[in-house]
């Protein structure tokens, strides 16, 4: 009897279980394909957003917080919802998103992990339009962040105003990856990208490199063309962990600067080039530091030597041993000299003249310069000393001859400056105006005439004369001094206006003594009659005889002569 039980218990135990298994394989078949979940569930600590293409059409409260910290609220919201806003976020964390979510159609789902250690997952399904991005930090599981309200408060406090300075910074700023990609860039970089005319289109990320950071010159700086020109930046990066910020700062005052700084420095050098002047500009240690080809052409100094940046003694022992210095009488004055042209010269006060061996005079000036240096000039200045002697020469010459003339002679110019007067002119009026600093000129030389002569008109026309160039060419008069000299005036204007006055003495009564008169007239009285003396040739050539009848005594005569002389 129990055995028939048992038996029984367990037919019936297996047809319940065959039954079973039947209905659940018929249940699944049934059911088909398994429901995605695309709900919000399970939200609680993990980031979730529904995507329909690029709109963000739900999220969860963790998502809400993490959008709103990626946000900035200066700037306008964007056009294709929160994407924009999340996708460089997500790019930082995941190098591979865009590959997957370029597939996500075909597998449905996907899970990626960052690759910077910070434990962030991204799990991402794809149902019907729509997308789910899970973010999950797996660093957090099972931990409470907890922070006090000033806490957070000094960090939003700290967040706005790092997000003001990289808006409104005008340098730009930009992050890039281990694979050079730019994952991050601040306002100015994103308005270059925008105005750059090669970027067209809507910027996505990653976003396109700006610079070609393989042309950086060898000062770091970047070069970024435009249709309005070239703009100049000054790069510098900083290693961010695992990235690189970039920062360029805007040069292009500073780059013009310098072309132009370089284009005055060419002009000045192809001017020096070209001076006849020799120069050579030492340094505040007195170091040869710039020197044109006139230096080597006037001093025969090498090349070589002077591109070597000798010191001021080296370049003054090479003159001397070259014979292009004055030859001292004893070295250690010439040491001392040395010394002193180069106080001298930082003084600005050194100028002096090198007479040479062969005749040649050098010019030499000494100038002081910024920051303690001093130039020194060299100029060849044979050919106008030769000149100069010769003019003073000839001056002198003129001088003297002007000097050695009988008549008192005075040159004025138009306007009325005493430009010559020579000594018989300053034995006359008894004044040299060439000498005196107080001379008045032609006014003061008329007053004089005034006073010393007779009245007359002809110091009123001679001052119109001297002052008007329409009056004609000459003027002559005779004046008469209270002494009782005479005098011939004559004015000539001579070429550029100036006006030659000359006083000629005339002619005087000889006044004798009567002794004087008296030997005269003996010596004449008791003299041979000349008239009566024969000559040589009417010795030579004897006379025809004439009739003593014919002869008679001759008898004297006698005549009287201005000059008051007797003659027999």
């Amino acid at each position: 009897m129990a055995h028939a039980i048992l038996l029984s218990m367990t037919i019936v135990s297996t047809a319940t279980l065959i039954v079973m298994g039947a209905l659940s394989i018929f249940a699944g078949l049934w059911r088909g394909k398994p429901r995605v979940d695309m709900s919000l569930a399970g939200s609680d600590h993990d980031a979730v957003f529904i995507f329909r293409g690029e709109a963000l059409i739900d999220s969860s409260d963790g998502a809400q917080k993490l959008l709103a910290t990626l946000r900035d609220p200066a700037q306008p919201a964007p056009r294709n919802g929160g994407w924009a806003v999340l996708q460089p976020y997500l790019k930082q964390h995941f190098a591979e998103l865009e590959t997957a979510l370029s597939t996500l159609a075909d597998k449905g789902q996907c899970e990626l992990k960052s690759q910077t250690n910070s434990g962030l997952v991204l799990s991402a399904r794809y149902h019907k339009g729509l997308t789910q991005l899970r973010l999950s930090d797996t660093n957090a599981e099972g931990a409470l962040l907890a922070i006090d309200r000033l806490s957070f408060d000094a960090v939003q406090s700290e967040l706005t105003t790092l997000r003001a300075l990289s808006r409104n910074t005008p340098a730009l700023v930009w992050k890039t990856d281990a694979e050079g990609q730019v994952v991050w860039a601040n306002a100015a970089y994103i308005r270059a990208l925008q105005e750059d005319s090669a970027q067209s289109g809507e910027l996505c990320w990653p976003l396109p490199h700006l610079f070609d950071m393989a042309a950086r010159d060898n000062v770091g700086r970047l070069e970024l063309r435009r249709n309005d020109g070239t703009r100049w930046f000054a790069h510098s990066e900083a290693r961010c962990e695992d990235k690189i910020l970039h920062f360029a700062l805007p040069i292009d005052a500073a780059v013009q600067s310098e072309a132009s700084r370089r284009e005055t420095l060419q002009t000045l050098t192809r001017t020096f080039a070209s001076l006849p002047i020799g120069l050579a500009l030492f340094d505040s240690e007195r170091r040869l530091q710039v020197f044109n080809p006139a230096l080597v052409d006037l001093t025969g100094m090498a090349p070589l030597f002077l591109a070597a940046r000798p010191s001021f003694e080296q370049v003054l022992y090479t003159l001397r041993e070259k014979r292009m210095l004055p030859e001292p009488k004893d070295f250690q004055n010439w040491r001392r000299e040395i010394i002193e042209m180069e106080k001298a010269a930082e003084d600005g006060v050194y100028a002096e003249e090198w007479c040479l061996d062969g005749g040649r005079t050098f010019h030499v000036t000494g100038r002081p310069q910024p920051n303690g240096a001093i130039a020194l000039f060299i100029e060849d200045v044979t050919t106008e000393t030769a000149l100069t002697r010769s003019f003073r020469a000839e001056i002198e010459t003129m001088q003297k001859v002007i000097d050695g003339l009988g008549d008192a002679v005075a040159v004025f110019s138009r306007a009325g400056q005493t430009l010559l007067a020579n000594d018989p002119y300053v034995r006359l009026w008894e004044v040299n105006p060439c000498v005196d600093l107080g001379d008045g000129g032609l006014t003061q030389a008329l007053g004089l005439w005034s006073e010393t002569c007779e009245p007359t008109t002809l110091w009123a026309r001679l001052a119109e004369f001297v002052t008007r160039a329409e009056v004609s060419e000459e003027i002559k008069g005779s004046v008469a001094m209270r002494g009782g000299n005479t005098f011939a005036i004559k004015a000539t204007r001579l070429p550029g206006g100036a006006v030659m006055i000359v006083f000629r003495a005339l002619a005087q009564a000889v006044v004798t003594s009567p002794r004087t008169e008296r030997a005269l007239q003996a010596e004449l009285i008791n003299g041979p009659d000349l008239a009566r003396q024969e000559s040589e040739a009417a010795r030579a050539v004897p006379a025809p005889e004439r009739p003593r009848a014919e002869m008679s005594p001759r008898k004297p005569r006698s005549a009287v002569h201005s000059s008051t002389r007797m003659r027999v």
